[in-house]
């Protein structure tokens, strides 16, 4: 039996405005070529099918497309798992409906357990693997508060719970180990120990909740993750897994190669291979003086499929006020000429400031670049508030509510 394990697809992620739907269409032209040449029989989606909890018509449309196409294909199973950018009602409303064309979804936490255990049987009816499907847990998946406890204190319940969450699961789970069938378990949250990139959102279930992978039961042949973009591998016995994200989300992962991991059991040895999906549009950031990167900008090729993305970083020690006008000609100029690249971001910054930035007209990032977190920190700044880890914890708790509540119309 053979199983692929990909996760954090964000349909419908935009980088600063530009729309990466064309991305994910190769690149779901490809998953499904994968799949029918590697005779793959289960596909394991763990988390962050799409970028929002409401997507657009047109992210909806990408994602259905994407299945009809894989109903085509020798699979046998499909399991797709909420993960913390996914609404659970918007996942789970077709759930029924595609239960009978092979696609199981688990969105979120249902509270029995029971609803987290998938069979995949052969062709005489025999249990041939078994997925324990944990999506994302949230905090009230994983903990009840307590009065009077403590940031600390609801910190290490929720590690407390993540990990009953899964020895729970191992529990329900000792029938299928006694009989020696293979049970591979999911997961969407942060490992201690994973290399982190810019794009993945700052909740509790990042750095501060995160778990040791030694802490988790050792039954489960294989631990299937996602959350985390960057392609790793945290443990080996059992694999502990991160498949990274089909396409690069930010700058920082411009260097990391994307990739699938496809399982094998063969006489109930477990492999794995980490697969690369082909280079489908590069992000490249160029940082220095306006003198030095026009020439690295026009020395730059490309081997992408589509025409990759530069960010330019401008740097300069003294305030020059014809420069930015300079630097948006030279963005146009080589965004008209060139085929292999396009220019999507440029940024000028001096070191040497002796005017206020808001007087700059390219100066940082604007709104639209900037996360929560950026924002609330430019506020406090602007207003002479003193930045405390107290206040910044605090402002991440409350982002943390509006990210797992889900609008009710």
């Amino acid at each position: 039996m053979k199983i692929l394990h990909t996760s954090d697809w964000h349909i419908g992620h935009k980088l600063y405005g530009n729309d990466r739907f064309e991305e994910h269409r190769l690149f779901f032209d490809w998953l499904s070529n994968t799949i029918q040449k590697q005779q793959i029989d289960v596909l394991l989606v763990c988390g962050d099918i799409f970028d929002v909890g409401y997507p657009s018509n047109l992210a909806l449309k990408t994602y259905y497309q994407l299945l009809k196409d894989l109903i085509k294909t020798n699979l046998r199973k499909v399991i797709i798992i909420g993960g913390n950018h996914d609404f659970v009602s918007t996942l789970e409303a077709p759930r029924e409906i595609l239960e009978v064309l092979n696609v199981s979804i688990v969105g979120g936490a249902s509270g029995n357990l029971s609803d987290e255990i998938i069979e995949i049987k052969n062709d005489d009816g025999s249990i041939e693997l078994v997925v324990a499907a944990v999506p994302y847990l949230r905090e009230k998946d994983v903990r009840i508060p307590v009065a009077g406890e403590t940031y600390d204190d609801r910190i290490k319940a929720i590690r407390r719970g993540i990990v009953k969450h899964y020895t729970d699961l191992a529990g329900l789970a000792q029938k299928y180990f006694s009989k020696k069938i293979p049970v591979i378990a999911t997961g969407h949250l942060y490992m201690q120990g994973s290399k982190l990139s810019e794009s993945e959102r700052d909740i509790h279930l990042g750095n501060l909740a995160g778990v040791s992978a030694g802490e988790f039961p050792s039954n489960f042949a294989y631990y299937a993750l996602g959350h985390i973009h960057r392609p790793q591998s945290l443990a080996s016995d059992p694999p502990v897994i991160y498949s990274g994200s089909p396409i690069a989300l930010s700058y920082s992962e411009q260097f990391n190669k994307k990739s699938v991991r496809i399982i094998e059991f063969t006489d109930g040895k477990l492999s794995h291979e980490k697969f690369e999906i082909p280079a489908i549009r590069k992000l490249k950031s160029f940082e220095g003086s306006f003198v030095h990167l026009p020439g690295m900008v026009k020395n730059y090729t490309a081997d992408s499929l589509l025409p990759d993305w530069l960010e330019l970083n401008i740097v300069e020690e003294d305030y020059n006020p014809l420069l930015a006008r300079e630097t948006q000609a030279f963005v146009e100029t080589m965004n008209a000429e060139s085929s292999e690249f396009q220019i999507i971001r440029h940024s000028l910054n001096f070191t040497n400031k002796k005017i206020p930035d808001y007087l700059l007209e390219d100066a940082g990032k604007s709104l639209s670049e900037m996360n929560e977190t950026e924002v609330f920190e430019r506020l406090l700044q602007r207003q002479g508030v003193v930045i405390t880890n107290d206040l910044m914890q605090s402002f991440k708790e409350l982002l943390e509510i509006v990210h797992s509540t889900e609008k009710i119309d």
